[in-house]
């Protein structure tokens, strides 16, 4: 059981460091960013997060 929470949690450290690479990599300095609140189904959030995954890339890349 242990062994499956390991890799889990490697797992998402490693998709998270994907999606931080790519939101830093997209960002140019002369586009100004802003936050968008969003409401969204979970079954909907599932799916943009398996999408995001998909591509090696964030939801908000996905959005843009």
């Amino acid at each position: 059981m242990a062994n499956m929470s390991r890799k889990h949690t490697a797992d998402c450290e490693a998709g998270q460091k994907k999606i931080e690479k790519t939101v830093v990599t997209d960002t140019t300095a002369d586009e100004k960013r802003t936050t968008l609140s969003l409401s969204l189904t979970v079954s909907d959030k599932k799916a943009l997060k398996i999408m995001a995954a998909e591509r090696e890339t964030a939801i908000a890349a996905i959005i843009h």
